[in-house]
């Protein structure tokens, strides 16, 4: 398989874990807090990332003596803004509009990319992407009106949420490539470790006293949620991180970002089959505006 291909197949194995596992971490932030899913995943995921990386380290395939201080300075950045601030944001998303819904406004990307370029360079925006930003609109457009027909109240705080989780994750997923083109010799383990450790290091200093509160509601959970919260942050972090970063070292990173239209459905198919909770009409019609925003704007990538 070429790498363009392995980079593909990884990301869409990555989508699929991540999409199901955040139907898992939707449910605990809304019975606990985002900052206390943020904290049991990370912490989970951080030492999976070590013990993988030393295992690596003494079989010889990981070498630290290569590893630059900035690429270290730059997964710890990436830590802290990506995997910390940005996944808050993500999962505050989550408790108010679910996963689905919030996977589709985190695939926005590519959209995000053009406006940036437009703003910071004055690259014109092309008529597929103006024409896919009407599309994606109208789809978030559909997501909160959705809720005002349920609730009677528009959604935009939830729709927010999700779209600061995005740009900070963008942000960091760049700060990640930069690592790696720094240190071309480190594995997707050992930058994820670093990663992880900036997230835990950021949580520890915003809620002191926080791991020990989320280690007892760990401990008083029923057996049956303590594997769910334990295998959802092992599959959609340690696994899925793994698989996603591999991705990004070896592939092209915009093209990757097409992988992100199988997010919500993914997500959407997950909601179903754990929580029986069937697509409504609102997010067919959602999904559907979204995946013609999405097609223009890699008809215009293409």
């Amino acid at each position: 398989m070429l790498p363009t291909q392995t980079a593909y197949f990884l990301a869409l194995i990555s989508a699929i874990l991540f999409s199901g596992a955040s139907v898992v971490f939707a449910q605990f932030s809304q019975n606990y807090s985002s900052l206390w899913m943020n904290i049991v995943k990370n912490s989970v995921a951080l030492l999976a990332f070590v013990i993988a990386s030393l295992l690596l380290w003494m079989v010889g395939a990981e070498n630290y003596r290569t590893l630059e201080r900035m690429s270290v300075f730059c997964f710890l950045a990436s830590g802290f803004i990506g995997l910390a601030i940005g996944d808050y944001f993500l999962f505050q998303g989550f408790k108010r509009i679910g996963s689905a819904r919030t996977l589709m406004v985190f695939s926005f990307s590519p959209l995000f990319l053009s406006i940036g370029a437009f703003t910071a360079f004055g690259q014109k925006l092309s008529a597929y992407q103006l024409l896919a930003l009407f599309f994606l609109i109208a789809c978030v457009w559909t997501i909160s009106y959705e809720r005002f027909r349920f609730d009677g109240k528009w959604e935009w705080l939830g729709i927010l949420y999700a779209f600061l989780g995005v740009i900070l994750d963008n942000i960091g997923v760049l700060l990640t490539r930069r690592g790696f083109d720094l240190s071309p010799g480190t594995n997707a383990f050992t930058a994820n470790a670093f990663r992880c450790i900036g997230a835990v290091l950021l949580f520890s200093l915003l809620q002191r006293g926080g791991a020990l509160k989320v280690w007892r509601d760990l401990q008083n959970l029923p057996i049956e949620k303590k594997k769910m919260v334990y295998g959802a942050s092992f599959l959609g972090t340690f696994l899925s991180l793994s698989l996603w970063l591999t991705a990004v070292k070896i592939g092209h990173i915009a093209s990757l970002a097409g992988v992100g239209a199988f997010n919500p459905i993914a997500a959407s198919i997950w909601e179903w089959w754990l929580h029986k909770k069937r697509p409504t009409i609102y997010f067919c019609t959602s999904l559907l505006l979204f995946l013609i925003g999405f097609m223009l704007l890699l008809r215009h990538e293409g």
